[in-house]
């Protein structure tokens, strides 16, 4: 075997986890368009970017805080809270701007509350964000009297509205600018290395003179700060704030997080991974709602597929991890 050729293997092998989803992504197109001639039609190319754009913004923090070794479950509930704070604002003050502004201020500074209690506090961060789960959707319950705030404001339509190509707008633009904006950190900065290395030896990492609590600080503030940016961009797709909007998005982005190749236990994970994983989440939700099942058999199915996939993909790992010490010892 050449050089060149062993070079390949390598890196093809390296990469199996992503390969891997996206195989199954391009099993699942396949399924669905035998059911479905149109899933690949622009139309609905453009709902899946439109009605998962929220996620995606959400999955770029939750990749960090996975990476680290740690677990954010309060996501989901800090957007709807934060889109009825929104929602509230707006209807007593008309100000659409201060509903914006309050939108990513609130969301950030209950991120920063919560991480001061991880890092500092050196509390379970699984507790904490569970905690903030539970009562930040209980008090978005409480200032909306469970009903749903229409937002009828230009601002938040042109938001949304498409102003190229039928799908272009500028929650689009906010996906990429957010996305790109996290690749940088993570590939890019001391602040990427800084993460991984917390999540693989938090203890070694602060014996090298790294601020590790700063830097568990900055993690799940940054997380919070881009749900409060997926809350303003879910609120304007749905033009209401409802205590429903955001309902598992946490769930969904570290499914998508992990399903793609990072590692839940931390220190190891890339942005290619986490898009991978986003990619199949988004083709398997879509492709479910367009089939016209109950409600219960997609959430069945849902939940099948998802365990399959993470199944397959536990196989591939010990099968690369395999073909790699092959690979190490043919040379």
């Amino acid at each position: 075997m050449s050089k060149n050729t062993r070079a390949f293997l390598k890196t093809m092998v390296k990469h199996m986890d992503v390969l891997t989803i996206l195989l199954l992504s391009l099993a699942l197109t396949a399924c669905f368009l035998t059911w479905n001639r149109g899933f690949l039609s622009i139309g609905n190319i453009s709902n899946i970017i439109q009605q998962n754009a929220a996620l995606i913004i959400v999955s770029v923090g939750m990749t960090f805080v996975v990476i680290s070794g740690n677990i954010d479950l309060s996501s989901g509930s800090l957007i709807v809270l934060t889109a009825c704070l929104t929602g509230v604002i707006y209807r007593e003050t008309g100000s659409v701007w201060l509903g914006i502004a309050a939108c990513a201020g609130v969301a950030t500074m209950i991120a920063a509350v919560n991480a001061a209690l991880i890092a500092y506090g050196k509390i379970n961060a699984v507790i904490i964000t569970l905690a903030c789960m539970i009562w930040a959707r209980g008090l978005a319950l409480g200032i909306t009297g469970s009903k749903s705030i229409p937002v009828a404001s230009a601002v938040l339509q042109t938001i949304y509205r498409p102003f190229a190509a039928g799908f272009f707008n500028i929650s689009l633009i906010l996906v990429v600018l957010c996305v790109a904006f996290g690749w940088f950190l993570l590939t890019r900065t001391k602040f990427g290395r800084y993460t991984k290395a917390i999540g693989e030896n938090e203890h070694a990492t602060e014996l090298t003179g790294v601020h590790t609590r700063f830097i568990k600080f900055c993690i799940f503030t940054l997380a919070g700060f881009l749900t409060g940016i997926a809350s303003l961009v879910d609120l304007s797709r749905l033009g209401s704030a409802v205590a429903m909007i955001g309902y598992n998005m946490e769930m969904n982005a570290i499914v998508a997080v992990v399903i793609g190749g990072n590692k839940l236990s931390g220190g190891e994970g890339s942005f290619a991974k986490m898009l991978s994983g986003l990619l199949f989440m988004c083709l398997l939700t879509n492709g479910l709602a367009t089939l016209g099942l109950m409600d219960s058999q997609i959430y069945l199915l849902k939940g099948a597929i998802i365990l399959a996939a993470l199944a397959i993909q536990r196989g591939a790992s010990l099968l690369r991890l395999r073909w790699l010490r092959a690979l190490n010892a043919a040379e």
